[in-house]
């Protein structure tokens, strides 16, 4: 579980759900999915809820999804195949993109910890 500030009093720390953090994503999940797809509503909430005994194991995402999608296919006339590999390409390159920006940051971390004198490290250890 996840936390944040109350907003009626910004001073204290509450819990917040993944569903609920996730808020924003899942209204319009639900807007463009509920009246057409609701089992997968379910499943995505399911999959995110905090206890993980109570999510859904792969071989049930499987048995809930592979229905789906041939439901999609059917109605959007096989172009979901497509649309999965445009998405997986796209993150494909966000997730190399973020990598190397860790990288960089990794090393200007390197660099500037090079740069301290060695009191400041000598201090900060004993």
């Amino acid at each position: 579980m996840a936390t944040c500030s109350d907003p009626h009093n910004p001073g204290r720390v509450i819990g917040r759900s993944e569903v609920e953090r996730r808020e924003v994503y899942m209204k319009k999940l639900e807007d463009q999915l509920l009246m057409s797809y609701p089992i997968l509503v379910e499943m995505v909430t399911s999959c995110l809820h905090n206890t993980p005994q109570t999510r859904p194991n792969a071989e049930q995402l499987l048995d809930t999804l592979i229905p789906i999608q041939d439901a999609m296919e059917n109605t959007h006339g096989g172009n979901l195949g497509r649309s999965i590999n445009i998405v997986n390409v796209l993150h494909m390159k966000e997730t190399k993109e973020k990598n190397k920006r860790i990288k960089e940051l990794e090393v200007m971390n390197y660099n500037h910890l090079l740069n301290l004198p060695n009191s400041y490290y000598y201090n900060y250890v004993t």
